[in-house]
């Protein structure tokens, strides 16, 4: 019966693969979901600087016109703030691509090596049992003479 030597190890890179796919995927949820954030924000600040616009056309009172304008730059520090937010998370997903690529490929390169070995077994185990049955022949064929 043929045993893998490295069968824990190579049960440990399978764990170790679905946990980092886990990871990878829930980065990548995060990351869409700062990216839509940030573009929430865009929207809110364009569609604010276009309320500003059609306020100085009106008679607005100085202060009315400074909120919206105090508004505006909180909405840009906040994008400032999303976007690296955003860029932060997209290095993360990306360390974690990289991260499940390596895992992928030693879980591959075990698998090859316990691929080998398989056949190398087979091939020892077909051996075997071809002498044991050349030697039965050779056997019969002495009994009958």
């Amino acid at each position: 019966m043929y045993r893998f030597k490295l069968e824990a190890l190579l049960s440990h890179h399978r764990h170790q693969e679905e946990v980092c796919q886990k990871e990878l995927a829930q980065a990548g949820r995060r990351l869409s979901d700062e990216r839509e954030l940030l573009e929430r924000k865009k929207r809110e600040k364009q569609e604010n600087l276009e309320i500003l616009q059609t306020k100085k056309k009106e008679s607005t009172t100085v202060s009315d016109i400074m909120f919206h304008i105090n508004y505006i730059r909180q909405l840009s520090k906040d994008i400032e703030d999303q976007a690296v937010h955003t860029h932060n998370t997209a290095k993360l997903v990306d360390q974690k691509r990289e991260e499940l690529i390596s895992i992928m490929q030693k879980h591959k390169i075990l698998e090859k090596i316990k691929h080998k070995e398989r056949l190398a077994y087979q091939r020892k185990s077909m051996q075997v049992e071809r002498k044991l049955m050349d030697e039965l022949a050779s056997i019969r064929h002495v009994r009958k003479i």
